[in-house]
């Protein structure tokens, strides 16, 4: 553009009177060559000495628009906004027939908050141009901006007037009006898009969703009986009344009554998903698994009607996983990837539920497969280090942990984790200086949060500072109780200090949680036990411990002598 703009306004320059001769003056020969110069200038970034020869020419032709809005978008490109303003107001009078002009120095009002200024040059554009609905809108826009609403409106009016009513004109009328508190007007100019095409169902849902946002529930009932009565078999109308108001209808009774809609071919998955996330959500935040199950029953028909899609897998994966059933989600998340590989959050979900599972063969594995798909990825090669380190491959750890340090960029909460698992992984091989260090600039770049304060906490445990080991842990363990390695982290912090009782509570929800399947978790609970003097349950612990590949020397002599060897 900027180019395109020069060419034309040298030639400008070659149509001044006394000047396109066929015999080219010396003079207008020299002009040209300034005006050449100063466009190279400014395209090597040269602002200043491209406004110095630009001044020159303009003394020279004084009443050349063009050298004025030449001069104007150079001194907006150094951020001298005042003379720019003087020089494109100079443009805009000496040239009052191009728009470009106006239009241009309009962005830079609005830029610099001069709404009143810039409203006016596009209320000059719409006398100009009253046909161009565009001219409208943004006049409207900088009187919106200037605060005066009811000015805005009546632009609204006028363009109406002009083109009749549509659907544009109305919304923008209908979110000031919304701005304004005004809900009657609000909702009275979606009626009159009603109105105006009885036949367009989709501004029905609009007046229904308006009077849903401001808990209108019986008007928006009102609107979704009419669209069936236009529509019959319209989905989002028979999902909006299944059950009944919000208030009154039983959640479970509600999304088997969708059963019927979730079964049609014809309606569309992802209006069917948004029935279901309300559900996802509550789940999410309960763990409520009668939810959970009614729900599961539904994604189950989209496995079913819209099999080749894999939005269904990964909400049935969302509520296992949120009901505490991190296998079956697993599954759920494994099968959406077998459909669609491209899903980065899905693959974080898998990688996650592995990491919780501590199944650390497969974590590597899955990790360096979704490095084929997001090589760029810091949090994959976060995942494989997690993998690496637990099947003590320190090095392959380290150097994952390196590559993730230098894909992460300046986010600091990531970075700090990254380091925090690096800290980790030179404790797990024994370097303690190395580990302190990165400890150390963990906690300088995110000492809240939870991941390094739960990586510290267990670093802290092994030099023995068992007081500074319970307080990280148990301020990573309230971030998020279900979290199975920060609870885990906090009951064997309690178990170091003797606090065997209060112990107990994350213990039982690292279990809960995933931590079922580790041999050092369950070890753990039983001797917990045996401190609590219930030898029985902890030689039951024990065993089950020894089951699941746990230290079969330590655990057969904890079993046969039914005691903690010291």
């Amino acid at each position: 553009m900027m180019r395109t703009i020069l060419v034309w306004s040298l030639g400008l320059l070659l149509s001044v009177p006394g000047w396109a001769q066929e015999q080219v003056s010396e003079d207008v020969v020299n002009r040209e060559k300034v005006f050449i110069e100063a466009n190279r200038e400014k395209l090597l970034g040269n602002y200043d000495e491209a406004i110095a020869l630009l001044r020159d020419l303009h003394r020279q032709l004084p009443n050349e628009a063009a050298i004025a809005f030449e001069l104007g978008r150079l001194h907006h490109a150094t951020e001298d906004i005042t003379e720019a303003v003087r020089y494109l107001k100079m443009a805009c009078e000496q040239d009052p027939t191009n728009d470009w002009y106006p239009k241009y120095l309009a962005d830079i009002y609005q830029a610099e908050g001069r709404n009143e200024e810039g409203a006016r040059l596009y209320e000059t554009l719409v006398e100009r141009h009253p046909d161009d609905p565009y001219l409208y809108f943004k006049w409207a826009f900088f009187l919106v901006r200037a605060q005066k609403i009811d000015d805005a409106l009546e632009v609204y009016d006028a363009l109406e007037d002009r083109m009749g009513i549509n659907e544009e004109i109305v919304r923008r009328r209908h979110t000031l009006y919304l701005g304004q508190g005004d809900t009657r007007r609000a909702a009275r100019e979606l009626e009159r898009l009603i109105e105006a095409f009885p036949e367009v169902v989709s501004y029905r849902h609009l007046l229904a969703s308006f009077y849903e946002s401001q808990n209108n529930t019986e008007a928006a009932r009102k609107v979704y009986e009419g669209i069936l009565e236009v529509a019959p078999h319209d989905a989002r109308a028979e999902l909006a009344l299944a059950g009944g108001s919000n208030q009154q209808r039983d959640e479970i009774a509600f999304l088997r009554q969708l059963r019927p809609v979730f079964e049609r071919v014809d309606v569309d998955i992802d209006l069917k998903i948004s029935q279901l996330f309300p559900f996802v959500t509550k789940v999410a935040e309960t763990g409520d698994r009668e939810i959970a199950d009614a729900a599961l029953e539904l994604t189950e028909v989209l496995e079913q009607v819209h099999g080749s899609n894999a939005k269904g897998f990964a909400v049935a994966g969302d509520l296992y996983y949120h009901s505490g059933r991190r296998e079956l989600a697993l599954e759920k998340y494994e099968a959406t990837l077998a459909i669609d590989k491209t899903e980065f959050e899905v693959w974080a979900q898998v990688l996650h539920i592995l990491y919780e599972l501590e199944n650390f063969d497969h974590l590597a594995d899955r990790a360096n497969d979704a490095m084929d798909i997001f090589p760029n990825q810091a949090m994959v090669q976060y995942f494989y280090a997690l993998g690496a380190d637990g099947l003590d491959r320190y090095d392959d750890a380290l150097d994952a942990l390196s590559l993730a340090d230098m894909m992460a960029g300046r986010d600091p909460r990531l970075r700090a984790e990254i380091r925090a698992l690096t800290g980790q992984v030179h404790q797990h091989a024994g370097n303690m200086t190395a580990a302190q260090s990165s400890f150390d600039q963990a906690r300088e770049q995110g000492a809240d949060a939870p991941e390094v304060m739960f990586r510290y906490s267990q670093f802290l445990l092994e030099k023995e500072d068992t007081n500074d080991a319970r307080e990280q842990a148990q301020r990573a363990y309230q971030t998020n109780p279900s979290n199975p390695h920060y609870a885990y982290g906090l009951s064997r912090a309690l178990y170091a200090a003797g606090a065997y009782e209060r112990a107990t509570e994350p213990m039982n929800r690292a279990l809960e949680n995933g931590a079922d399947h580790w041999p050092r978790a369950l070890e753990l609970q039983g001797d917990i036990r045996f401190r609590l003097n219930d030898v029985a349950g902890a030689v039951e612990w024990w065993q089950k411990a020894l089951e699941t590949g746990g230290d079969r020397a330590a655990l057969e002599q904890k079993i046969a002598e039914r005691r903690i060897v010291e």
